[in-house]
């Protein structure tokens, strides 16, 4: 029989539990796949962490709706997919790449159903993609689109296409992970084609940010493209604002609070402040 304190600590854990589970599936797209165990699932980030879920993957699909189940054992999120492998043969199993290099394969039962629906969402794969294209491959509406230039890698750009992506505007994301050169290259290319709004990550570099900000604000054309400088809690604002970034933001630890002001920066960028001008 389990005791009295031993059941409160039970449940505690597992209100901590179901509460991280819910903070993850707040933001979809930093989660890359899940891998079933029982009744468990492994899940692995983009990023490359991976973590133990006290859930079965049912759980995930059923809270998860742009993921799509390939196997019994595995649910993946579509804009991660690299590519899709046919079946070698009649009665085998096809497969799919994902952008880590990871194969899964896909039930024959399955096959169909997520080969048309992965045909679908590389639609919007390619899309997304586009931050790292470049100009001549992507689309005419792509280009007369206001163009975005961001500094920045990792979850904090997957989370800034994100939120981009549900605004009611068009937009064309383009990014780098260092800036330093990003003022010569600008230059290099006519006023119509420069960004209508640049966003600086310093806390990967915060020498690059703060000399990428300097060389776009010394400038006497390119001072003119509102830039949003993101800091490290540890780091001096004022250095930011006294080289004249138009909004300088801390970044919380909390990927949820990230996306709420990042919404809020967007819409009065690209909404309010860009509609006045």
């Amino acid at each position: 029989m389990i005791s009295y304190p031993t059941l409160i600590r039970l449940t505690k854990r597992n209100e901590t539990n179901v509460l991280l589970i819910h903070q993850l599936l707040e933001q979809p797209s930093l989660l890359a796949y899940f891998i079933g165990a029982d009744n468990y699932a492994w899940l692995q980030f983009r990023s490359g962490e991976r973590r133990l879920l006290a859930k079965p993957l049912v759980y995930f699909e059923e809270r998860l709706p742009t993921f799509i189940r390939i196997h019994k054992t595995a649910l993946i999120n579509p804009t991660y997919v690299a590519c899709v492998h046919q079946p070698p043969r009649p009665k085998m199993a096809g497969s799919v790449q994902l952008m880590d290099g990871t194969e899964l394969p896909v039930s024959r039962r399955r096959w169909r159903e997520v080969s048309h629906l992965l045909q679908t969402d590389f639609v919007t794969v390619d899309i997304a993609k586009s931050a790292e294209s470049s100009l001549p491959n992507v689309s005419q509406e792509e280009v007369t689109s206001p163009r975005i230039q961001a500094i920045m890698d990792g979850d904090t750009l997957l989370l800034t296409e994100q939120c981009l992506r549900e605004l009611t505007v068009p937009y064309m994301l383009q990014s780098n992970k260092t800036g330093a050169e990003l003022a010569s290259a600008l230059l290099l290319s006519p006023p119509a084609e420069w960004p209508v709004l640049i966003l600086i990550d310093s806390r990967r570099n915060r020498v690059d940010g703060l000399l990428t900000l300097q060389s776009i604000k010394g400038h006497a054309q390119l001072r003119a493209i509102p830039v949003i400088y993101l800091a490290s809690p540890s780091e001096n604002m004022m250095q930011a604002y006294l080289m004249d970034a138009n909004s300088v933001v801390v970044v919380p630890d909390d990927p949820t609070a990230l996306v709420r002001i990042l919404k809020q920066l967007f819409d009065y960028w690209l909404m309010t402040a860009q509609l006045a001008a």
